[in-house]
């Protein structure tokens, strides 16, 4: 068996923060408690970490560092306790021994909402009256109480992990944080320069074989500018290491006023430094317009989510990043980020587009073959702004949730002239149907039998025709009944449509004129090196103009 590919997570902005609460959450609610149950087909050990406190306890946390305003999330919730709390015994060994002062963030504290409140009771081993807790099977209505991300936070994290900015507040009007630039000067405080490069530094040397970072980042505000100096830093230090990055855009940080425009400029100067300093970037949003506001968002046949609520939002995302990167993070499959990378961005085409579908719209009575047969094309729904996923040179697919013998009915005669009933696995199965249907020069296609996770706190946005694992039933799913697993596909495609992306944000960011930039130029951007970053946009597109590249 190889040696882990370990993977440092980065996450930078209040989205950002929305999107891997959900993510880390997903992989909390994937472990397995079991000794006798098989091997997981994830290896968690890519992401997460082992320490060992005070009493002797394991613990096992993201190797991940995240970065928000303060105020941005309140006082963690008290069943955290013990990975948070400093004056707790309950401190992993090496935080003992190292230089680095671990700050301890005290925020107001918030009452504790239901979800909250059960979790204690469970993990305290608590009943509630005559029935014992158990969240998993629980329906929960979050939607009122999910304002910022700490407040549907399930998972653990490391002392080190958050690093809190306080030049700045979270929704504070008199002294926002909105400009790219200022994301620049930020990344000389000793806070990050000296404190979040060092808590860096000791995730890198716990790692065996570091294959690389994730990284994301709001793009239309000051911490693209503050993720860009992180990057160029990483580039400096972890030359060999790849790095796969995500700007993500909610239409919530989207106002309507005289300073809006100012966000198609922070996305074009994050775009064009993410061409120079990653191996690849994904732009992810639910609403069409990315950096401008929008009437169209992602529409899927079997969800009914609130584009307005981040909460809602920010899970669909989550469920695609953590599905397309399912391949470099299982125990069975040889993949790795460098593999991949290399596979999607030939020729500069740093920037690739992807897809989601959540659920499949699988019936619970179906097989693969039949579904595929039946099934409403394309099979998945961009979640980048601005394109499609089609006339794409190279894509990589991943589906999760269907199990080998769910791929041909028990009642199939099988013509030993079509290679579709001779096929041995989902995913052979699956690139097969895709060969015929989506001319793709290069397509590589993973399938695993695990389904997504969406037990509580992962927001109820599953139609009534979904059942608890997930398909399509005849009959509506009770109202107290919980969708406990999902499936789901998503992808990530090099699309020449990426080109579409690039003049809508060119066009966008030339619109801004003198007094709005000025701002801007204030904290140290120098007039000429902005108007050539615009300009380089259009050259970069044009990477996308060219059809046979492979």
């Amino acid at each position: 068996m190889n040696s882990t590919r370990e993977i440092i997570t980065l996450q930078f902005g209040h989205y950002s923060n929305f999107i891997g609460t959900h993510f880390w959450n997903l992989q909390e609610a994937s472990f397995t408690y079991d000794e006798n149950s098989k091997p997981l087909e994830i290896c968690h050990d890519v992401l997460y970490r082992e320490g060992v406190n005070l009493k002797g306890e394991v613990t096992y946390t993201p190797r991940m560092l995240c970065v928000d305003l303060k105020n941005s999330f309140y006082q963690l919730p008290d069943i955290h306790r013990g990975l948070y709390d400093l004056n707790c015994s309950n401190i992993d060994e090496e935080i003992l021994n190292c230089s680095t002062k671990i700050q301890t963030i005290q925020e107001e504290k918030i009452p504790s909402n239901e979800f909250f409140s059960d979790l204690a009771k469970q993990e305290l081993f608590i009943d509630d009256g005559d029935e014992k807790i158990n969240i998993a099977e629980k329906v929960y209505d979050l939607d009122n109480d999910v304002k910022i991300w700490s407040d549907f936070l399930k998972a653990r994290f490391h002392p080190r992990t958050i690093t809190s900015i306080d030049e700045y507040k979270h929704n504070d009007s008199s002294n926002e944080f909105n400009n790219f630039a200022q994301g620049l000067t930020l990344w000389d405080s000793y806070k990050m320069k000296e404190t979040w490069t060092d808590n860096l530094r000791l995730y890198a040397e716990e790692c065996d074989y570091l294959q690389g970072f994730h990284i994301s980042m709001d793009s239309l505000n000051g911490f693209g500018g503050l993720a860009c100096k992180a990057l160029e830093y990483l580039k400096d230090e972890y030359s060999n290491k790849n790095i796969i990055a995500m700007p993500v855009m909610s239409d919530n940080y989207i106002l309507e006023d005289e300073n809006s425009e100012l966000q198609a400029v922070n996305t074009s100067l994050l775009f064009s430094s993410l061409f120079d300093h990653s191996n690849m970037f994904v732009p992810l949003t639910t609403s069409s317009g990315g950096w401008t506001k929008s009437q169209n968002h992602l529409n899927l046949d079997y969800l009914s989510y609130k584009n307005n609520l981040d909460y809602h939002s920010s899970a669909i995302l989550a469920s695609a990043i953590d599905t397309f990167t399912l391949g470099y993070r299982s125990r069975l499959d040889n993949d790795s980020m460098q593999n991949m990378c290399t596979r999607l961005t030939p020729l500069g085409r740093k920037a690739v587009s992807a897809s989601i579908q959540l659920p499949l719209g699988f019936d619970s009575k179906s097989n693969l073959l039949d579904y595929l047969q039946n099934a409403k094309l394309p099979l998945w729904q961009p979640i980048s702004p601005h394109c499609t996923t089609e006339m794409s040179v190279a894509q990589t697919i991943v589906m999760r949730g269907i199990t080998k013998n769910m791929l041909y009915s028990n009642n199939l005669i099988r013509d030993s002239n079509n290679p579709s009933h001779h096929c041995t696995s989902a995913s052979a199965l699956l690139k097969l149907f895709i060969s015929f249907c989506d001319h793709v020069r290069m397509t590589e296609v993973h399938a695993f039998d695990s389904s997504l996770e969406t037990i509580a706190p992962f927001p109820n946005i599953f139609a009534q025709s979904i059942n608890q694992h997930g398909f399509v039933e005849s009959l509506s799913r009770s109202s107290t009944s919980v969708v406990a697993k999902s499936t789901a596909i998503s992808g990530l495609h090099n699309s020449n449509s990426m080109r579409d992306m690039f003049i809508a944000l060119n066009d966008d960011s030339s619109k801004v004129k003198g007094s709005k930039l000025s701002h801007m130029f204030n904290y140290g951007i120098d007039v000429m090196d902005y108007k050539e970053t615009i300009e380089n946009l259009l050259v970069l597109s044009d990477n996308y103009l060219i059809n046979d590249c492979l």
